[in-house]
């Protein structure tokens, strides 16, 4: 099994317990309205002010966005945040290693000392296609992500032995939790096991 959480300069973090606080959730009109402010700064020449309000914008909506997966994938390899070699198929061998590459949107940030970190929790399921339940592993790992800013640029690599399935068609669930927050998503990756 291995699990990593990327910052992004490609730094491997440790998995640790945090504790973070809930932000206010932002209306969709508080996000419209900076982004709005944003562009009109920017026509108006104040690029700094732009900037400044632009990142406003951004962060309302990712507080105000649920737990989602820009990317999630099976990856031949992994090197860095959008920087990953997507799998040729979904077809495996019993001996193969499935190896998922994700990138998280709309988690909890918690203030630390030196900065702002979160935390996700991970539960896999494989199952068949008409939902019989053949693997599970709840609080499969943590990911965590630590930097002097609330980086929205980050991603994971979970990966794991392929357990001994006879050939035929599966289904990989994912579960990602915040561990900050309320939220949570789940996306289904289906794969097939050949001989």
């Amino acid at each position: 099994m291995m699990i990593s959480a990327f910052r992004p300069a490609a730094a491997m973090l440790c998995c640790a317990a945090l504790s973070f606080g809930l932000p206010a959730a932002a209306q969709a009109g508080d996000i419209a309205e900076k982004a709005t402010l944003a562009e009109t700064l920017l026509d108006r020449g104040y690029g700094g002010a732009a900037l400044k309000a632009f990142d406003t914008s951004a962060a309302a909506f990712w507080t105000a966005s649920p737990l989602q997966l820009r990317t999630v994938l099976f990856a031949d390899a992994v090197d860095g945040f959008a920087d990953y070699t997507p799998r040729g198929n979904s077809e495996f061998q019993p001996s193969d290693a499935l190896r998922l590459y994700f990138e998280p949107v709309g988690f909890a940030y918690i203030e630390e000392s030196d900065g702002f970190g979160a935390e996700l929790a991970a539960d896999l399921q494989i199952r068949t296609p008409g939902g019989l339940i053949l693997a599970t592993a709840e609080d499969f790992g943590r990911l965590e992500w630590q930097g002097r800013s609330k980086m929205r640029e980050v991603h994971a690599t979970i990966e794991f032995p392929l357990p001994d399935f006879k050939p035929g068609s599966y289904q990989l669930l994912l579960t990602l939790r915040d561990e900050n927050s309320p939220k949570t998503t789940t996306v289904t990756l289906p794969f097939s096991v050949t001989e």
